[in-house]
């Protein structure tokens, strides 16, 4: 048990304080609908509210032209059957929202997942070294440019599809750390929570299965260790399982009311089609990911700060543990087996969107980098992991004037980031929908009448 002192106390005050600086910071700008996938998850949260998983051809004119006279557009939903249009995009954010919605607080909803994210990496970077080392880390998190501007953004799944993941795979790996001091009891709750979050940020954003499923290999690899060793590991573990089996369900659940098949989903009506690499033949698929990255370092590099710290911190353990020899003497208090989860962590998310085919053909210079590296949060955490524990080995002038520095960054790209400027999509028309007229002229009306 950790004896108490004055000191913890100091790190998890200032930690803290950072926490209610940057949500001040966050608060002060005023919340803007930058992208039609903003307005696609407001109105999605409002029809999930009223129980319609799907609108009629009517009900999606009324809305999408009152998201054309506000200045937007509706883009979020397709038209996936006779006289019915469904949101594209996975439903797991817009379900997380419906309370926060009817209640007139969607913001809250953010700074939940803000403040649980902030938690769990508190506790795992205090597990893994000391609370000075989980002070940097929160530091670090929550003064990125990219994480300040998804978090002021509470109509984007962006924040959500780390937060989910980052609380799961968080609790996962401090469950590792920690499993000789659990009870049996503590051991299925943790490993559980861990599961049933890894696929909760699966619904959040489909392609969030590439991090599940490093935690699902690492998982896989220990319990045939274990089984090889003889010890008694898989009742336990199967907790991890059922965790992640019920929020899958649902999806699945969703899919099949939906889009008539669990396995369809919306991202085979999304307009425009969502498409990587693999789906063209070499040359053009090669052609994607080389425009990704000539053009997105820069972006990344004004998004995601910490990169500059994370990429020579996991070279430098990578090669001081001989990377799959796992040297005890080095780095000690990260164990190889969790250094190659963080490691497989960054490289599923980055992996992926290196081939994202939307990303390759923008322009950096025309596009706030926001829009263009949004899709990369989800690798924050263990980039923020690997920075903190590099810190805390520096003298104090050098890891604070690092930390000023990231920090400073962070805010000013942040301000850069409220100066983008809303209005329509270059190069669209208006939607051509006949609108019904309904006895009073509101079109509000749908949100208080049920659907015939």
């Amino acid at each position: 048990m950790t004896i108490f002192t004055a000191r913890p106390l100091f790190y998890r005050m200032v930690a803290l304080l950072a926490f209610v600086i940057a949500q001040f910071v966050v608060l002060t700008v005023p919340l803007k609908m930058y992208e039609p996938d903003d307005w696609g998850f407001q109105y999605a949260a409002n029809n999930f509210a009223q129980g319609h998983l799907t609108l009629t051809g009517e009900q999606y004119a009324w809305q999408s032209q009152e998201v054309w006279n506000a200045g937007g557009q509706l883009s979020g939903y397709a038209k996936v059957g006779d006289n019915r249009w469904a949101l594209t995009r996975a439903p797991g954010y817009a379900f997380y929202l419906v309370p926060f919605e009817r209640a007139g607080i969607p913001q809250l909803g953010a700074s939940i997942l803000s403040l649980g994210l902030v938690v769990v990496l508190y506790l795992l970077l205090a597990r893994l070294k000391d609370e000075k080392t989980a002070l940097f880390g929160v530091v670090l998190l929550i003064f990125t440019p990219l994480y300040l501007a998804m978090w002021q953004r509470v109509y984007m799944d962006t924040l959500a599809a780390l937060a989910f993941c980052g609380v799961g795979g968080g609790l996962y790996l401090y469950y590792w750390l920690s499993r000789a001091r659990l009870s049996t009891r503590t051991h299925a709750v943790v490993l559980f929570t861990a599961g049933f979050l890894l696929m909760v940020s699966v619904c959040v954003r489909y392609t969030n299965i590439v991090i599940a499923a490093v935690f699902g290999l690492h998982f896989l690899v220990i319990a045939v260790r274990a089984h090889l060793r003889r010890e008694l590991f898989l009742p336990t573990g199967l907790f991890f399982w059922l965790g992640a089996a019920l929020p899958l369900a649902g999806l699945l659940a969703y899919h099949g009311a939906v889009f008539g098949s669990p396995f369809s989903s919306g991202n085979g009506v999304a307009q425009p089609p969502i498409s990587f690499a693999w789906s063209y033949d070499l040359g053009i698929g090669y052609s994607i990911v080389r425009g990704n990255i000539s053009q997105l370092w820069a972006p990344l590099l004004a998004a995601m700060p910490v990169i500059l710290v994370a990429v020579p911190a996991f070279a430098t353990v990578a090669y001081e543990k001989r990377f799959f020899s796992g040297q005890a003497s080095a780095w000690p208090e990260l164990p190889a087996h969790i250094h190659h989860v963080l490691w497989g962590w960054v490289v599923a998310v980055f992996g992926l969107y290196v081939m994202y085919e939307w990303t390759s053909y923008q322009s950096g210079g025309q596009l706030p980098f926001p829009l263009l590296t949004r899709f990369y949060l989800p690798a924050l955490l263990p980039l923020v992991i690997i920075s903190a524990l590099v810190l805390q080995r520096l003298t104090v002038k050098l890891w604070g004037s690092i930390l000023v520095v990231l920090t400073m960054l962070g805010i000013i790209f942040f301000i850069q980031v409220t100066q983008i400027q809303t209005g329509h999509i270059s190069d669209t028309l208006p939607p051509s929908l006949s609108l019904p007229v309904t006895p009073d002229n509101d079109p509000k009306v749908f949100f208080e009448e049920p659907v015939l």
